[in-house]
């Protein structure tokens, strides 16, 4: 037999029911039941027993008094607590089936046996066995099966026996085995499945017509069908089992054996099985007929089931088979559990294992995929079903089986460490199936970067580039760590994945790591950095700027300078804005924020130039043409751009001064081209736009010893003496001469500088002219006393001057010095007469009588007459005259009070001493200054304090 192709278990445990009620005990019983924690046993007196959870027994008469009446079929309706039973008179010729309906919940409380009889009529005037019954949950249509190949369908209110209707819905010359009804979600749509023993058929008893639609031609034995939960139609056949729907066959599952009772049971088919045996009566004797017994080619018998057999078809495999004495008369399945009725009066209790001794009876045979198969449809939770695969998986590995452990082991992610799995596979040899379990762990989102790393090192060491770029590639939400992959596909010398992973991330400083330090591409970096954001670009040349100058220094340097002024523009549009809006007082987003972008400013760039100083005075002189050489000399500049303004033409300057050319000026014009970098410094100096550093450019042109640059400087700054002492440092006789033209009238002292350096160096052509014409500015002026002159000209042992080059000049300060002594003396004579005079004046006041011969008054100029005042000044007035007065002469009054004015203030200059020496410093002939100071009498009021 072929059931034992399957695998066999005893997952049901089996007990024979001892003690059991009189019921049981009984011939030729009928058991049924559906659901509603009933059983419901029919002996052969016409008698129903019902059997609750308890085996307390209800028994009553449901069949007539008549001698040879039994019940041939029972159909419990839980659905509508109904059971459904079949009468028949089985030694009568011709009797009619009677159909009754019994209310089970009026049994049970009142033990009322007053059943509803269902009205019918027979199909054919030629009676048949009724071999089959089904009804509708709502018992409005049901179904009868007569051994005639008729099918009645009796509808309406049939639990009231009225508005019935019946009609024949189906005749054929097979007999009816299996009826079944189902119907839709709604209940709108009722469809009966029919059996035969040649014919599968459905009928949509909705409708009126009721037309069947045949599935298969084949059909099968009573009681060899039924509807699962799917309202599927389950026929057993003796070769196999088969599944139907309305639509037609769905799939088999082959079981070779002769069927002869199919029952369900959860998932499980209860099947009965027999050995071929006698053949049953044929139907042309129906009296003779046992309604227990198929019809048809082929027929068995109760009582030729020995075998009862639990299939388990979800699992593919027989959970239960074994022999039951004298056949199997019935099977019912109730509270969890299968009940087996066996011919000889017994009853057998099947009941399920649990899960877990299921599952043990599987690990001792290492059944594993089946033990998994049953935990996932046992609602295992997935860790358990996990660590079936893992012991699985285990075994595998045990038998040197690695690839099929592996596939176990990907089963387990998410449930087992994958450090248990990834140490069993370490070895070289095995690194195909660590990438697929790693690969696998970063499709469950599962791994880590370490991880990553391993599963990247294994495609490296396997040198598996194909996998590689499926596994960076195809990746749709890319479950791993992406600086790690980066990393490790550059370690490896993978640069175009680990280039393709940095560009796909926007891992910016990787890619071009990637392609400047490993791949030397640095046109592809520099085109790269062309696209990226201000803030981005300038970081990144910051960092490869250097590396890229030293390959592509054109290049670098065209984008140096577009970062840059691009910098400088953007920071400049920002301070406008805010200004603007500063300046009319509103408030806006520009205004509140004015701070410039961290873009890469020109200081932070020339430190990348450090090996290329050729190519640092061609970025400088770039940024100064297109910045701040646009035309406007007078470019505002904002931010920290005026130290960059000043940092650039320092280090251009530097630049020059070193003797750096620029390699753009190959592409200049010839007259450029012939320029040295000296000449274009001293342009950079002598150039009205550029904004140098005066002290920084002074030290460069000093420690290079470009005193061309130093006189520009000067020239710059406006500090002729200082350029004097570098033309007379230099012996630049005709700057010196140039200089003294321009400026010998503005600042004449030039000439006494220039006269020391003549005195020193007579030998000099012109000199003796230069000589004279310094004496005769020096003479002009005043600038220096002729003492100091003959000390200048003289004083020193390297002096060449002559006597005849300075005689004209000697001769004149003789002159000019007679000249004033004699002034002097002319002006001290006339001082004397008048201190001699005006003391003998004062003399005689004090101490001889005044005459007064005024005959007028000096105010009316009329005679004058008593009384009248005469003062010492020898004026006389009318004492009406005077008025007011006072003490002092009208007429004197005003010299007088001009005289104590002067007195007054010359007391207070006395203590006027920072006035004093202010003079004193401004003063052009200090020692004059003094003596007019002490002429003036200054102690004259100075008070002695007693210490």
């Amino acid at each position: 037999m072929a059931s034992f192709q399957l695998r066999q278990f005893h997952f049901f445990k089996r007990e024979a029911l001892e003690d059991l009620p009189d019921a049981f005990k009984q011939s030729e019983l009928l058991m049924a039941s559906n659901g509603g924690d009933l059983i419901f046993v029919a002996d052969s007196t016409g008698h129903i027993h019902i059997v609750n959870r308890a085996f307390v027994v209800r028994s009553f008469l449901a069949t007539s008094e008549a001698s040879g009446t039994r019940i041939t079929q029972m159909l419990h309706i839980h659905q509508a607590r109904i059971l459904l039973t079949v009468e028949e008179n089985v030694t009568a010729a011709g009797s009619r089936p009677v159909i009754k309906l019994w209310a089970v919940d009026r049994l049970l409380r009142q033990g009322d046996t007053q059943p509803v009889a269902v009205k019918y009529q027979q199909p054919s005037s030629t009676p048949y066995p009724l071999t089959a019954v089904a009804a509708t949950p709502s018992i409005s249509q049901i179904a009868l099966g007569f051994a005639g190949g008729h099918i009645v369908l009796v509808r309406g209110n049939i639990l009231k026996s009225r508005s019935t209707k019946q009609r024949t819905i189906h005749v054929a010359p097979e007999p009816i085995t299996n009826l079944h009804f189902v119907a839709d979600s709604a209940g709108t749509s009722v469809t009966l499945y029919a059996t035969s023993t040649a014919q599968t058929m459905t009928f949509d008893t909705t409708g009126s017509k009721g037309e069947p639609t045949i599935l298969e031609e084949r059909g099968c034995g009573i009681g060899c069908s039924l509807v699962n939960e799917e309202d599927e139609l389950i026929v057993a056949r003796d070769e196999a089992i088969y599944f139907y729907t309305t639509d037609g066959r769905g799939p088999c599952f082959a079981f070779d054996a002769p069927k002869v009772l199919l029952r369900r049971f959860k998932h499980y088919l209860l099947l009965a099985t027999a050995a071929p045996s006698t053949m049953a009566p044929a139907l042309a004797n129906p009296v003779e007929h046992s309604p227990l017994e198929s019809v048809g080619p082929k027929t068995y018998s109760y009582n030729d089931a020995t075998t009862f057999t639990i299939l388990d078809t979800r699992n593919k495999l027989v959970a239960y088979t074994g022999v039951v004495a004298g056949g199997v008369r019935g099977v019912a399945t109730e509270w969890g559990s299968v009940f087996v009725l066996g011919g000889h009066g017994s009853l057998d209790f099947f009941s399920e294992k649990d899960l877990l001794e299921k599952l043990d009876i599987l690990y001792r045979q290492n059944l594993y995929p089946l033990a998994v198969k049953m935990a996932q449809n046992g609602s295992y939770d997935l860790t358990s079903v996990a660590g079936i695969y893992k012991r699985y998986g285990d075994w595998l590995y045990a038998k040197d089986d690695f690839d099929t452990a592996m596939s176990q082991y990907i089963q387990t992610i998410g449930f087992v460490e994958p450090s248990y799995v990834i140490r069993k596979y370490l070895d070289a040899q095995r690194l195909g199936n660590l990438t697929s379990y790693l690969q696998e762990l970063h499709t469950a989102g599962m791994a880590t970067s370490d991880h990553t790393t391993l599963l990247l090192n294994c495609y490296t060491k396997l040198r598996d580039e194909e996998r590689l770029n499926q596994f960076i590639h195809t990746q749709e939400d890319y479950q791993f760590d992406v600086d790690t992959a980066i990393h490790v596909c550059r370690q490896a010398g993978f640069y175009e994945q680990a280039l393709y992973l940095a560009d796909k991330f926007s891992k910016t400083g990787m890619y071009l790591k990637l392609r400047v330090e490993d791949q030397d591409d640095i046109k592809s970096a520099l085109e790269y950095m062309r696209k990226l954001g201000d803030t981005d670009i300038s970081a990144y040349l910051a960092e490869f700027g250097r590396r890229c100058l030293s390959s592509l220094p054109r290049e670098t340097t065209e984008l140096l300078v577009d970062v840059c002024i691009k910098g400088m523009d953007t920071r400049a549009a920002a301070a406008t804005a805010g200004k603007g809006d500063r300046d009319q007082a509103v408030p806006s987003q520009r205004a509140i924020s004015t701070v410039s972008p961290p873009l890469l400013s020109m200081r932070h760039i020339q430190h990348l130039f450090a090996d290329q100083p050729s190519w640092l005075a061609a970025f400088l002189e770039q940024v100064i043409a297109r910045r701040w050489q646009q035309g406007s000399p007078a470019l505002e500049l904002v931010d920290e751009e005026e130290n960059d303004v000043k940092s650039a033409w320092n280090t251009l300057l530097e630049l020059y001064l070193c003797g750096v050319e620029s390699p753009l000026h190959e592409q200049s014009s010839p007259s450029e081209r012939k320029q040295s970098p000296k000449q274009r410094a001293l342009e950079l100096l002598r150039s009205s736009h550029t904004s140098i550093d005066w002290d920084r450019a002074y030290i460069l042109c000093a420690s290079n010893g470009f005193a061309e640059g130093i006189a520009a400087l000067y020239e710059q700054r406006g500090d002729v003496a200082a350029l004097l002492d570098l033309f007379i440092e230099h012996n630049n006789m005709d700057s010196m001469r140039k200089l003294l033209d321009e400026h010998g009238e503005d600042q004449p002292d030039l000439y006494v500088k220039a006269l020391h350096y003549f005195a020193r160096n007579p030998q000099l052509s012109n000199s003796e002219e230069m000589l004279s014409e310094c004496l005769e500015t020096i003479e002009k002026h005043g600038l220096m006393s002729p003492l100091r002159v003959l000390q200048a000209l003289g004083g020193s042992d390297q002096s060449g001057v002559t006597l005849g080059m300075v005689r004209g000049y000697i001769m004149r300060q003789i002159s000019a010095t007679t000249k004033r002594i004699q002034d002097n003396k002319s002006v001290i004579s006339s001082y004397a007469a008048d201190y001699k005079a005006n003391t003998e004046k004062m003399e005689a006041l004090r101490s001889k009588p005044v005459v007064f011969q005024s005959t007028k008054c000096s105010s009316c100029m009329t005679p004058l007459d008593l009384p009248s005042i005469h003062f010492l000044c020898k004026h006389s007035y009318h004492q009406r005259c005077l008025g007011d007065v006072g003490d002092s002469c009208p007429r004197c009054l005003s010299d007088n009070q001009m005289l104590e004015d002067q007195r007054r203030a010359q007391e207070q200059s006395t203590k006027q001493h920072d006035v004093f020496f202010d003079k004193l410093q401004h003063a052009d002939d200090g020692f004059g200054f003094i003596a007019a100071w002490f002429s003036k009498s200054p102690f004259a009021f100075a008070k002695l304090v007693d210490q």
